[in-house]
């Protein structure tokens, strides 16, 4: 990988492409990006340092950061529902705090940052416009006036550069997501289905009415319905029941 300070807009598309491809899993990839995303803008006299903010559905997390402290400064806005990185994200637009010391926009919230050592800040919006979600790219330093006119452009720019990168892997997260909705779903259609049968050759009633015990059971109980029906098949000597993929 060439010098982050001075590659170009074809270098960095290529290695935010490659660190896709090259890292195992979508939580890795970001991470990586949050830290080269860090040493891209720090110096030897500023360290930056780098969270990387997703919101969907109205939910905003810290889904990579350069390292623990970069979590905690983004997640401290989390608490007020308001700051520079959710303001990024809902609005999609640049926001950029010269110096925390002389800005009263977020009066708690800049009073705090200060005392945690933290005096500008740069969040720019990742336009991902094909997704439901929003994210942003968040850069702290604890030096007033860190980011120049300069640093800004370069940041916008090597957002934009990158945002293919973060679009597709936000898709690939939200593919997971989905499969993994759905391979739960099948499980505790599985072991309801057992527990079903289970009650029909007790019983020797429907199959209607043996969903209908168990639903009844569920909302006495109130416990949900692959709870209740994972006891009565462990009841019958069963133990536990899983889904086979083929």
């Amino acid at each position: 990988m060439e010098d982050p300070h001075t590659a170009g807009p074809t270098t960095v598309v290529a290695d935010i492409q490659d660190l896709l491809l090259d890292t195992p899993d979508v939580e890795v990839f970001l991470e990586e990006l949050a830290r080269r995303s860090a040493a891209m803008f720090s110096t030897s006299g500023n360290e930056v340092f780098c969270g990387i903010t997703l919101m969907r559905h109205r939910t905003a997390g810290t889904v990579a950061s350069s390292g623990e402290r970069a979590r905690m400064l983004d997640e401290l806005q989390y608490n007020f529902d308001d700051g520079p990185c959710l303001r990024a994200c809902r609005e999609i637009t640049q926001v950029h705090i010269p110096d925390f010391a002389k800005d009263n926009t977020w009066p708690e919230y800049n009073d705090l940052v200060t005392k945690n050592g933290i005096r500008s800040v740069l969040a720019v919006p990742f336009p991902l416009r094909d997704t439901a979600a929003t994210a942003g790219l968040n850069l702290y330093s604890e030096h007033p006036n860190a980011f120049d006119q300069a640093s800004v452009q370069r940041a916008n720019d090597y957002v934009e550069q990158s945002s293919k990168g973060l679009r597709l892997a936000v898709r690939i997260a939200e593919h997971m997501q989905t499969a993994a909705n759905l391979r739960a779903a099948m499980e505790s259609r599985t072991v309801i289905d057992v527990a079903t049968g289970i009650i029909i050759a007790q019983n020797r009633c429907t199959q209607e009415d043996a969903i209908e015990l168990i639903k009844k059971a569920s909302s006495n109980r109130n416990v949900k319905l692959r709870a209740v029906a994972q006891a009565i098949v462990e009841s019958a000597g069963g133990g536990h029941i899983q889904t086979y993929f083929k």
